[in-house]
């Protein structure tokens, strides 16, 4: 005897149903279930130019040289190339006397950056007014969501439990642990 279904027919329709390898077909070719994404896509992301572009995009963002046409329009007086190579000469300062002169010539000129690694790095300065300075800097990256925890320097939060445990200023304590406690 035929199979029944719940309401009562046997059914049989008369219609085949489609197998899953059909089924799965018929899914990658729908506009709203493609398994690939567009060759065409692909293709132009592939491309040279797309290359040449993101690499642009990503020097604008990233604090990276600018391309030639953006330079002329943004930065005009070299500024910002001066300021990143001083930033350079602070990083290959030899020993520890000459980085912290060299972090003191650079506020002097520059102020301090909003680079978290940089700050990070005055943050282990010998002048408190330089860490101070360090911390406000890094509590206004906080507080206008531009230093998220993904994006924060992994040595910043055991300098901040430094700045807690050993600065002779209790202002500073208190903020290093506020901002440490935001962050992480």
């Amino acid at each position: 005897m035929g199979r029944k279904d719940d309401d009562g027919s046997s059914g049989f329709t008369g219609k085949r149903n489609k197998s899953f390898r059909e089924l799965d077909a018929q899914r990658g070719k729908s506009k709203y279930h493609s398994r690939q994404d567009d060759p065409a896509q692909q293709r132009i992301e592939r491309s040279p130019t797309y290359e040449k572009y993101k690499k642009a995009a990503d020097a604008l963002f990233t604090g990276g040289a600018l391309p030639d046409g953006l330079a002329q329009t943004f930065d005009t007086d070299g500024k910002r190339k001066e300021q990143k190579a001083a930033m350079q000469r602070v990083a290959d300062a030899p020993d520890r006397k000459a980085w912290a002169q060299q972090v003191i010539e650079f506020h002097e000129k520059y102020g301090l950056p909003d680079d978290a690694f940089f700050l990070d790095q005055v943050l282990d300065h010998p002048k408190d007014r330089l860490v101070g300075l360090a911390l406000t800097r890094l509590e206004v990256m906080v507080d206008e969501a531009r230093l998220p925890k993904e994006k924060a320097p992994r040595s910043l939060e055991q300098r901040l439990k430094t700045i807690e445990m050993t600065s002779l200023d209790s202002e500073y304590q208190t903020r290093a642990k506020a901002l440490r406690l935001k962050l992480f």
